[in-house]
């Protein structure tokens, strides 16, 4: 059974992770794993079962007017589905690190793609240790299996930080732009 990307995503979007499903099963084929909005634009992850895999796909959508308008996104397979507890820090190789990024052109019906702006996104995995993430002015709450995404517009990528659940910084990482990785700052 496939999922209805915009309207799935345009409910994420509006009500936030609502389901934590242990795992994916013949009778549920998809689950929403994580949302970041930022203005305008938005980026919501999910995973589908396929046959004899999973697919983490990223969505871009952008606002105009009211509506949430789909632009684009990626994804990769992967043999598990993501959804079991986070691991520790020492397993995953650190608090916060980058598993896939991507971006696409909001054009905005111009007719020649120069002019308009590029949106990027970055997937995160975060450790068990860690409560938020940092992006910015955003806070992102890290969910039980600690997928995140973030999303962002312009040239220069931010730096995402995680947090324990004491508020203190854990790590940092920078996310990788049109430029190549942020500067820790």
């Amino acid at each position: 059974m496939a999922y209805d990307v915009q309207a799935e995503s345009v409910r994420l979007i509006a009500d936030g992770l609502t389901e934590d499903p242990a795992r994916l099963s013949r009778r549920r084929r998809f689950a929403a794993m994580a949302v970041d909005v930022d203005g305008d634009v938005a980026c919501t992850k999910f995973v589908r079962r396929s046959v004899g895999s999973f697919e983490h796909l990223c969505h871009v959508l952008v606002r105009r007017g009211a509506d949430w308008v789909y632009l684009g996104g990626g994804g990769s397979g992967a043999e598990t589905d993501g959804l079991e507890d986070r691991p520790g820090a020492r397993e995953l190789g650190g608090h916060v690190v980058v598993q896939g990024s991507g971006g696409v052109a909001d054009d905005a019906g111009r007719r020649m793609p120069w002019g308009g702006r590029w949106i990027s996104y970055a997937e995160l995995r975060v450790s068990a240790a860690a409560a938020s993430v940092h992006v910015g002015d955003r806070v992102l709450s890290v969910p039980r299996h600690g997928h995140v995404v973030v999303i962002w517009t312009g040239r220069r990528a931010p730096v995402a930080v995680a947090h324990g659940s004491d508020g203190r910084p854990l790590a940092g990482v920078g996310l990788p732009g049109r430029r190549g990785p942020a500067e820790l700052r």
